[in-house]
């Protein structure tokens, strides 16, 4: 039987329909989302702990971190895209994506986590006036203090429970508001690229870390673009995961460090040149990039069902 033609003149394009304006009500729901995760759920966070995480309640902390992440990031993102859409399915979809995609999806994302080791390791060298270096400094070392304290296991089943509370719930709770609620409605209010580099960016100034501004905002660019092209949440949920996990497992079998050298030269006498860590960086840009335009070939088959969905005759 014959394939049935489609005369492109009666094509017409049919606008997603939502409750509200699309690129307000992202506006809206970061804001809401944002005090409702931060405000209330950090408050209750330190209430239960005694208003500072330290070695005897950082269990305590952690649980309770996770838990404010389900209640007030995921609930309410669950939730706000059935009023926005009606139906959450064609905000939150699970396509499983083939062997191809994801592996290269997962190549690429280990790229482009040693492309952000060696940017740091370069912001590192900009030489900052004095004046203000001692309050950077001490900024910094309380962020990294922070951290530390959470990610820091001392036995294997204290390491799998932080990675289910640094790794496993935000790269849930987090890309199914940012890709998923927040990526569809920038989508739909400016188009699909512009979408998922808005959406990239929010998620990457939304972690209110500007020592890692940079390497956030590209993570989560990647994440986006992972989601745009495989129309699914399954990769940037892994690929999310991925750079979590690593920094857990990282310390967990090789140690705390402080300095800013690249991983991949840990161990090794001294700091590394500038020549030789640029050097790195560039073939792994070069990686990276390669990765990249197969990755968009084998996602091509997507693009091409997901534009013949958004058309009726």
């Amino acid at each position: 039987m014959s394939e049935p033609i489609i005369n492109i003149e009666q094509v017409i394009i049919q606008p997603e329909q939502t409750k509200y304006k699309p690129a307000w009500f992202a506006v809206a729901a970061l804001i809401g989302l944002f005090l409702l995760y931060q405000v209330v759920g950090g408050g209750i966070t330190l209430l239960i702990i005694g208003g500072r995480v330290t070695d005897d309640n950082v269990t305590l902390a952690r649980l309770a971190t996770m838990i404010s992440q389900i209640l007030f990031l995921l609930v309410p993102t669950v939730l706000l895209a059935k009023r926005q859409h009606g139906k959450i399915s064609g905000v939150f979809r699970w396509r499983i994506p083939s062997f191809s995609e994801s592996f290269l999806a997962i190549v690429g994302m280990i790229a482009l986590m040693q492309i952000g080791e060696m940017y740091l390791f370069f912001q590192s060298k900009i030489p900052l006036p004095p004046e203000v270096v001692p309050y950077i400094e001490a900024f910094k070392k309380a962020i990294e203090e922070a951290f530390r304290i959470l990610i820091v296991a001392r036995s294997v089943p204290e390491m799998l429970f932080v990675v289910v509370v640094v790794a496993i719930t935000p790269s849930l709770c987090e890309e199914l508001m940012f890709r998923g609620l927040i990526q569809k409605n920038l989508s739909i209010a400016y188009g699909n690229t512009k979408g998922f580099i808005l959406a990239g960016t929010i998620f990457g100034l939304y972690h209110m870390n500007p020592f890692w501004l940079v390497p956030l905002v590209a993570l989560g660019i990647y994440f986006s673009f992972l989601q745009y092209r495989s129309q699914s949440l399954i990769l940037p949920i892994v690929a999310h995961l991925m750079n979590n996990a690593s920094a857990t497992i990282g310390v967990y079998f090789f140690g705390e460090s402080d300095s800013t050298t690249p991983s991949m030269f840990m161990g090794e006498q001294g700091e590394p040149s500038v020549f030789v860590v640029l050097g790195t960086g560039i073939v792994f840009v070069i990686i990276f990039s390669l990765v990249m335009v197969q990755y968009i070939k084998a996602t091509e088959h997507v693009q091409n069902k997901q534009q013949l969905n958004e058309y009726t005759i």
